[in-house]
């Protein structure tokens, strides 16, 4: 059976074989009606019509694919991932998936990828104190497309995608004040043996400071190293008793309310009425879940997503100089629900 071309497409929606490239490839200088768009993928759906993706690679130089690299089993990947899919859906690119660290020297095999022709852009999910400088180095030498999703939060040599930290903890105690008219104790969590927190966190602990302070009152901030239950529950308990000086708190992480939710439990308190908690984020997508549901300031990481792919896809297309790397942000989403 012969191949459907795209001569065969021309043909049948009456229109020049360049028409027809320019409603496959977007191709910019082509102005296509939307009559004769229609016309052309009437055709392509009644011949069956299929790309040779291989050929359009030859002759426009991209492969309509794009790079996602992060960490496969980081739950914040997968939820930027669904953004970036969605852009890419939208506008016909696919999306590669290059599971790795943080660390450049994993990301080698992207400089390869992009340099055979095999991925036209690249997006990387980043811890928000990543600033690699080698990459940054390799990216602007090798002329890579490439937008990171909250790395690099304090230079504008690298186009990247950020939450605003410091305004969704204002945000958040706005929110409990307008509810208690009181303030909140904030806590921070942390993973391993020295508090060093990233970005974000400093972020989040200083925005917290400042909106005690500008309404003259003292800070009450309360920093603890992650631990497994029960290992830790005293401490947990003692601070849902500190709720005759403030009726509750805002933690950073999702995690940490999940831990004075047990405390709260084994004391026979409740929360929402006995104690009051919000979160900072919804890194394991359990707010909603738990009993009562979690208020929360959440990070927008799918909508940050697309925003990186749709960015990127900018920059692959010409419609953006690469040279124009202005950050990009977002606000948090306020979820108010049963615990505040």
């Amino acid at each position: 059976m012969k191949r459907v071309t795209s001569f065969d497409v021309a043909a049948k929606a009456g229109v020049s074989r360049s028409v027809v490239s320019a409603v496959l490839n977007g191709t910019p200088g082509i102005g296509v009606s939307e009559e004769k768009r229609r016309a052309v993928l009437q055709a392509i759906e009644e011949l069956n019509y299929v790309v040779d993706a291989q050929a359009q690679g030859m002759r426009t130089g991209r492969s309509r694919c794009i790079a996602a690299c992060g960490d496969l089993y980081n739950p914040l990947f997968a939820q930027m991932l669904e953004g970036l899919q969605k852009a890419c859906g939208e506008q016909g690119y696919h999306v590669l998936l290059y599971g790795g660290t943080p660390l450049s020297s994993d990301r080698q095999g992207l400089v390869e990828l992009f340099l055979q022709r095999r991925i036209d852009g690249i997006v990387t999910k980043d811890s928000t104190s990543f600033q690699d400088d080698e990459w940054r180095r390799q990216v602007e030498r090798h002329r890579i497309p490439y937008v990171s999703v909250e790395g690099y939060p304090e230079t504008a040599e690298v186009a990247s995608v950020q939450m605003d930290y410091a305004q969704s903890i204002r945000t958040a105690l706005d929110y409990a004040w307008s509810k208690l008219g009181k303030p909140l104790t904030y806590v921070e969590l942390y993973n391993g043996p020295a508090h060093q927190p990233n970005w974000g966190d400093r972020q989040r602990t200083k925005a917290y400071a400042d909106w005690m302070r500008e309404r003259g009152m003292e800070p009450r901030i309360r920093v603890k190293p992650q631990a497994e239950w029960p290992e830790d529950s005293g401490w947990w308990r003692e601070l849902l008793r500190s709720g005759s000086e403030t009726p509750g708190c805002l933690t950073n992480w999702s995690r940490a309310a999940v831990s004075l939710y047990r405390a709260a439990f084994e004391s026979g308190m409740r929360i929402g009425q006995d104690f009051f908690v919000m979160a900072a984020d919804n890194t394991e997508r359990l707010n909603a879940g738990l009993v009562p549901s979690l208020s929360a300031v959440e990070v927008p990481y799918a909508e940050m997503g697309e925003a990186a792919g749709n960015r990127l896809i900018e920059y692959i297309e010409g419609r953006r100089e690469r040279t124009d790397t202005a950050r990009m942000w977002l606000p948090a989403k306020l979820m108010a629900r049963e615990s505040l």
